[in-house]
Protein backbone atom coordinates (compact mmCIF):
# COMPACT_ATOMS: atom_id res chain seq x y z
CA UNK A 1 0.00 0.00 0.00
CA UNK A 2 1.53 3.55 -0.81
CA UNK A 3 2.50 5.55 1.69
CA UNK A 4 0.15 8.52 0.49
CA UNK A 5 -2.90 6.13 0.41
CA UNK A 6 -1.71 4.98 4.42
CA UNK A 7 -1.54 8.39 5.96
CA UNK A 8 -4.95 9.36 4.04
CA UNK A 9 -6.65 6.62 5.55
CA UNK A 10 -4.80 7.40 9.10
CA UNK A 11 -5.84 11.02 8.77
CA UNK A 12 -9.26 10.34 7.44
CA UNK A 13 -9.89 7.84 10.59
CA UNK A 14 -8.09 10.43 12.95
CA UNK A 15 -10.80 13.27 11.68
CA UNK A 16 -13.82 11.14 11.87
CA UNK A 17 -12.77 10.37 15.39
CA UNK A 18 -12.69 13.96 16.65
CA UNK A 19 -15.66 15.07 14.72
CA UNK A 20 -17.36 11.78 16.57
CA UNK A 21 -16.00 10.63 19.92
CA UNK A 22 -18.35 11.19 21.96
CA UNK A 23 -20.73 9.46 19.86
CA UNK A 24 -18.45 6.39 19.15
CA UNK A 25 -18.61 6.36 23.42
CA UNK A 26 -21.86 6.44 23.27
CA UNK A 27 -22.12 3.78 20.33
CA UNK A 28 -19.92 1.53 22.03
CA UNK A 29 -22.03 1.97 25.71
CA UNK A 30 -25.12 1.22 23.76
CA UNK A 31 -23.81 -1.81 22.44
CA UNK A 32 -22.39 -2.81 25.78
CA UNK A 33 -25.35 -2.58 27.08
CA UNK A 34 -27.28 -4.45 24.90
CA UNK A 35 -25.35 -7.32 25.31
CA UNK A 36 -25.70 -6.92 29.02
CA UNK A 37 -29.30 -7.12 28.60
CA UNK A 38 -29.10 -10.00 25.84
CA UNK A 39 -26.83 -11.97 28.76
CA UNK A 40 -27.84 -10.87 32.10
CA UNK A 41 -31.42 -9.30 31.96
CA UNK A 42 -31.66 -6.86 34.53
CA UNK A 43 -33.65 -3.35 34.87
CA UNK A 44 -30.58 -1.27 35.43
CA UNK A 45 -29.31 -2.55 32.05
CA UNK A 46 -32.80 -1.22 30.82
CA UNK A 47 -31.66 2.20 32.72
CA UNK A 48 -28.00 2.46 30.52
CA UNK A 49 -29.22 1.21 27.79
CA UNK A 50 -32.07 4.23 27.35
CA UNK A 51 -29.80 6.84 29.36
CA UNK A 52 -27.45 6.44 26.48
CA UNK A 53 -29.32 6.41 23.71
CA UNK A 54 -30.93 9.61 25.29
CA UNK A 55 -27.31 10.98 25.16
CA UNK A 56 -26.41 10.03 22.14
CA UNK A 57 -30.12 11.84 20.80
CA UNK A 58 -29.17 14.80 22.60
CA UNK A 59 -25.23 15.10 21.19
CA UNK A 60 -26.86 14.05 17.75
CA UNK A 61 -29.70 16.66 17.62
CA UNK A 62 -27.20 19.58 18.94
CA UNK A 63 -24.81 18.88 16.43
CA UNK A 64 -26.71 17.95 13.12
CA UNK A 65 -30.39 18.21 13.34
CA UNK A 66 -31.49 20.51 15.93
CA UNK A 67 -31.65 24.05 13.66
CA UNK A 68 -33.24 22.27 10.61
CA UNK A 69 -36.16 20.97 13.31
CA UNK A 70 -36.71 24.72 14.74
CA UNK A 71 -36.39 26.18 11.28
CA UNK A 72 -39.20 23.99 10.15
CA UNK A 73 -41.34 24.54 13.04
CA UNK A 74 -40.79 27.54 12.98
CA UNK A 75 -41.64 28.30 8.85
CA UNK A 76 -45.00 26.02 9.84
CA UNK A 77 -46.05 27.50 12.93
CA UNK A 78 -45.41 31.00 11.80
CA UNK A 79 -46.97 31.30 8.46
CA UNK A 80 -48.53 35.11 8.33
CA UNK A 81 -46.78 37.98 9.45
CA UNK A 82 -44.06 37.70 12.41
CA UNK A 83 -44.66 36.96 15.76
CA UNK A 84 -41.73 37.72 17.88
CA UNK A 85 -42.66 36.13 21.15
CA UNK A 86 -43.98 33.54 19.57
CA UNK A 87 -40.30 32.56 17.46
CA UNK A 88 -38.35 33.75 20.74
CA UNK A 89 -40.58 30.48 22.73
CA UNK A 90 -39.93 28.58 20.20
CA UNK A 91 -36.23 29.14 19.76
CA UNK A 92 -35.59 28.98 23.60
CA UNK A 93 -37.86 25.22 23.55
CA UNK A 94 -35.64 23.94 20.62
CA UNK A 95 -32.25 25.38 21.38
CA UNK A 96 -32.64 25.33 25.57
CA UNK A 97 -35.57 22.68 26.34
CA UNK A 98 -35.02 19.33 24.53
CA UNK A 99 -31.26 19.29 24.78
CA UNK A 100 -31.35 20.14 28.32
CA UNK A 101 -34.04 17.32 28.91
CA UNK A 102 -32.21 14.61 26.90
CA UNK A 103 -29.37 15.35 28.80
CA UNK A 104 -31.04 15.54 32.02
CA UNK A 105 -33.35 12.38 31.08
CA UNK A 106 -29.76 10.67 30.18
CA UNK A 107 -27.89 11.07 32.87
CA UNK A 108 -31.23 10.26 35.35
CA UNK A 109 -31.69 6.82 33.40
CA UNK A 110 -27.47 6.30 33.85
CA UNK A 111 -28.05 7.25 37.58
CA UNK A 112 -30.99 5.61 38.02
CA UNK A 113 -28.80 1.99 36.58
CA UNK A 114 -26.12 2.73 39.34
CA UNK A 115 -28.71 3.18 41.58
CA UNK A 116 -30.62 -0.40 41.50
Amino acid sequence: MPTTLKVGLLSTIYATWLHNNLAIGLLLAIAVSVLLLIFRPQRRFVFFLLGFICLLLQFEYQKHFGKALEQQTINAVILQGESLRARSVMEDFFQKFIPFALWLGGWGLVFLGIVF
